[in-house]
């Protein structure tokens, strides 16, 4: 995989769920997914009725995400080689088409394109 030019790579994406949530999944699961893969990187989640992954998940969303007591998911992190973690996307309340059209915003961004187009160089 090729540096970004901060000298860093894309390392991890985690996803931040429940199981019962329609915005979660599959949606999420399967638009996360379509990211790691262009990024060429493992995808993991973290579901929030899980008790040892709700707290890894808290800590995670309280750190570098949209923190409250209780808070939207999904959350989307991006783990990178220097240590860093970039939230990239929350669910949106107002309905699931609102968070599909989040992350096609998101897939479709020249961010994620300049970080594809980095990996495959």
């Amino acid at each position: 995989m090729s540096k970004t030019s901060e000298g860093a790579q894309p390392v991890g994406l985690t996803i931040v769920l429940a199981d019962w949530c329609p915005h979660c999944v599959p949606l999420s699961e399967e638009k996360g997914r379509e990211l790691g893969g262009r990024l060429g990187i493992p995808v993991r989640r973290l579901d929030i009725d899980d008790r040892a992954e709700e707290r890894e998940a808290d800590a995670l969303v309280q750190a570098y995400g949209d923190w409250s007591p209780d808070y939207l998911i999904p959350q989307v992190f991006l783990q990178w080689s220097d240590g860093r973690v970039d939230h990239v996307l929350t669910g949106f309340p107002e309905g699931v088409s609102r968070t599909r059209r989040a992350w096609d915003e998101l897939l479709r961004s020249d961010w994620v394109q300049h970080l594809a187009a980095a990996r495959k160089a």
